[in-house]
């Protein structure tokens, strides 16, 4: 049911952290429910972005690329079920496509989190010098970070490109028919490098073209705190071998995990990041319920307005509006046809109009609604005619097919969006009353 959605630059070890994750959660799980039964333990599925089908040259355009990730959308809208903790591996780069997979958890009812590494500055500083950083940094960036900024970057733009181009020289090898382990010892890293990237991605992924690379690294959107759909936002920097399993899993389940050694977790790394990584929202849970079927608490999500899916509309509503302003019409055209005269009929429903305290006017009972049509006298002065249904009279039929239309058209539009059958909606036996004070207000409207 949770959402893990994993960003980063391209060749930063995404598809590495996705299965690292997969595992530590379920190792987290298997600690927790060691004395329950397995009914109703969490899976985990990774949606990995790429296969033979949508290889990294969909980058290339902007149609394969869309078409890409509408393959990727439909896997995740059909894994997000009961119990199963999804995690996106791709570099979801695109800030709008991110609040596009938060918007689906929230349509589903279930969390989500955003695991993005960033880089501790100090010591790559430190390591390569104020040249590779200001390569690094886009020239908007302010260096060095205050201390109210994070700074996230993920793995190092040098790091990802050596990765690739690891991963270009091991192709050519493998498509030439050449040994890759004769030839290790001329194009393995120095020993430094392979120390401090220890944790590094298979080999064995496809590499991006190098024009294709750069390209993607430019166009890269960070994610950040201030967007509500980049939270919980946890940054893994690329020397930590592994991520905040237990800060994530207490984000998305709601239950808390002592952050103990177990057998089972990584060694910590040595080194020391003079940057604390951000502090981590906690998900839109309001209470934490334990389901009938499952043997781990599940949080009780509440969904968002704009996420919740409109009751179905009554297919006959639409007609029930129009054939109860029709009634009302059609007994307004009889009464005036009975009546055609304005100072007649004001004589006339006089008495009635004194009983219901409405003032000097017209009070005529219409078939549908418990309230009278009521024409202030004011409104009948205001008319050049004394007829009700000659030609500018307020009771011509071209008016009232005109108010008829104005009405129903603005409940059309009501009634599309699925509020019909809501707390405050529009019943069909109310109707009646509801056009018929439209019409009073706009005969009201007639004095001024």
């Amino acid at each position: 049911m949770p959402l893990i959605i994993l960003t980063g630059y391209p060749c930063s070890g995404l598809s590495y952290r996705a299965n690292q994750l997969s595992t530590l959660l379920s190792s987290i799980q298997d600690s927790l429910t060691a004395t329950i039964a397995s009914k109703g333990r969490y899976k985990f599925h990774v949606v990995h972005s790429h296969d033979e089908s949508h290889p990294r040259t969909v980058y290339d355009t902007a149609r394969s690329e869309k078409e890409a990730r509408a393959v990727v959308y439909g896997r995740v809208k059909r894994a997000l079920g009961q119990d199963t903790f999804v995690i996106v591996d791709g570099m979801n780069y695109i800030k709008g496509w991110r609040y596009q997979l938060w918007c689906e958890s929230k349509a589903a009812e279930t969390t989500c989190c955003v695991e993005h590494g960033y880089l501790n500055w100090g010591a790559m500083k430190k390591e390569h010098g104020s040249s590779v950083i200001d390569m690094m940094i886009p020239s908007q960036t302010l260096w060095p970070p205050t201390d109210d900024d994070i700074v996230h970057v993920g793995t190092p733009i040098d790091q990802c490109i050596v990765n690739n181009e690891s991963r270009i020289r091991k192709r050519k090898m493998k498509n030439g028919g050449e040994d890759v382990g004769e030839r290790a010892g001329a194009n393995q890293e120095p020993e430094a490098e392979v120390d401090r990237h220890s944790h590094s991605i298979s080999d064995d992924e496809e590499p991006y073209p190098p024009e294709l690379l750069q390209n993607l690294i430019f166009r890269y959107e960070e994610p950040t705190t201030h967007s509500r759909w980049d939270k919980p936002l946890f940054t893994v920097p690329w020397s930590d071998p592994a991520p905040p399993v237990e800060d994530i899993w207490t984000a998305l389940t709601g239950i808390s995990v002592s952050k103990e050694k177990s057998a089972t977790d990584p060694p910590l790394s040595t080194a020391s990041n003079p940057i604390s990584p951000p502090s981590t929202n906690t998900p839109s849970i309001s209470a934490t319920g334990t389901s009938a079927r499952t043997s781990l608490p599940r949080p009780k999500i509440v969904p968002h307005q704009a996420t919740i899916q409109p009751t179905t509309t009554d297919p006959s509503a639409l007609h029930a509006l129009e054939k109860c302003t029709a009634g009302i019409i059609n007994a307004l055209r009889t009464f005036s046809l009975e009546h055609p005269s304005a100072s007649a009929a004001t004589a006339t429903t006089a008495a009635e109009t004194a009983k219901l305290s409405l003032g000097p006017g017209i009070s005529i009972s219409v078939p549908g609604a418990e309230t009278p049509v009521f024409i202030p006298a004011a409104a009948l002065a205001s008319t050049p005619t004394d007829e009700l249904a000659g030609a500018g009279g307020i009771l011509s039929l071209p008016r009232l097919q005109r108010l008829r239309r104005q009405w129903v058209g603005m409940n059309r539009a009501y009634l599309g969006q699925g509020h019909a059958r809501g707390q405050k909606g529009l019943r069909t036996e109310q109707a009646g009353d509801a056009f018929v004070r439209f019409l009073n207000a706009e005969f009201e409207g007639m004095e001024e």
